[in-house]
């Protein structure tokens, strides 16, 4: 994932979660612990929330990356015999799944532009 992003997610989510309970908790009234507790619940269920769908796209866009490099060419006999070896494997890491198949490619069109 991009460490900036990922970042900035964290404290988003952070403040997120304390406005929220701000907003709908009573700091007077409830004990410093639960008031602990509440935070540190909904924070980590947002940052779950958030963190996924980067984690998604960055996986996608990371691969689409690795599907279009070009090979780099190698003069030595040694990497001849095992190259002349693994042609014969398939090259696909993952199959998607018809429903993000549309998604990733298009992802992978706007890379190559």
């Amino acid at each position: 994932m991009s460490a900036a992003a990922l970042g900035i997610q964290i404290v988003v989510v952070f403040f997120l979660a304390l406005f929220l309970l701000h907003r709908y908790g009573d700091f007077r009234k409830q004990q410093r612990m639960v008031l602990f507790g509440t935070l540190l619940a909904w924070y980590l269920c947002f940052l779950i929330l958030f963190i996924l769908p980067l984690d998604v796209s960055t996986t996608i866009y990371k691969q689409c990356k690795i599907d279009h490099e070009e090979p780099t060419p190698s003069l030595s006999p040694s990497a001849n015999q095992t190259a002349a070896n693994t042609t014969a494997m398939p090259t696909k890491r993952w199959v998607p799944t018809p429903g993000t198949r549309r998604g990733a490619s298009l992802l992978c069109e706007h890379i190559k532009s």
